[in-house]
């Protein structure tokens, strides 16, 4: 059994060049009229939903595109919302503290022919840990549809389906996400 990612990522090849690849995308960004807003920045890109359909659990799409052999690479990665993400990141390392500590404990005691009793103590950390993790899992199931979205706005702008005329740069890009 395949564990499923946290972070779901995604690599294909465009038979176009860097430069047009990140031309395409930039248009996709800066169109206002598109229910999806994002910031570019070099050859990095983020899409998020707009703050109107927002939620909790709503993804955010990083998509680096570098060069390759068939033209252009494009990388992605599904996240959360940064603050949310940093939040399980903390969560999760709380919990392998206290796993830490208590195994530590428990070492302790079994030197000093003690029985090992410090370990009962890292259950309830590892269990909030397989929580937050069936948690994580919960709010992608959510975000399905989301994701589906950004996905495929940047996959059809990528192959020319819907690719925007050229639109001047959108200078206030910090208030779109």
């Amino acid at each position: 059994m395949q564990i499923p990612p946290m972070r779901p990522t995604f690599t294909i090849e465009f038979p176009i060049e860097q430069p047009a690849a990140i031309d395409r995308l930039a248009r996709l960004v800066n169109d206002r009229d598109y229910p999806i807003n994002g910031r570019i920045a070099g050859h990095h890109l983020m899409l998020v939903i707009p703050p109107a359909r927002r939620h909790f659990w709503s993804p955010w799409l990083n998509i680096e595109v570098h060069p390759c052999d068939a033209g252009a690479c494009v990388k992605g990665r599904f996240s959360p919302n940064p603050s949310v993400w940093t939040a399980f990141m903390l969560g999760y390392i709380a919990m392998g503290t206290l796993v830490f500590f208590a195994g530590m404990f428990a070492v302790s005691q079994w030197l000093t022919n003690k029985p090992p009793s410090a370990l009962k103590l890292a259950i309830i950390p590892l269990a909030i840990a397989l929580v937050m993790y069936w948690a994580s899992l919960l709010g992608q199931k959510i975000a399905h549809d989301q994701m589906n979205e950004l996905y495929d706005a940047s996959m059809d702008t990528l192959r020319g389906k819907g690719v925007p005329p050229n639109t001047p740069k959108n200078t206030s890009s910090d208030e779109a996400v």
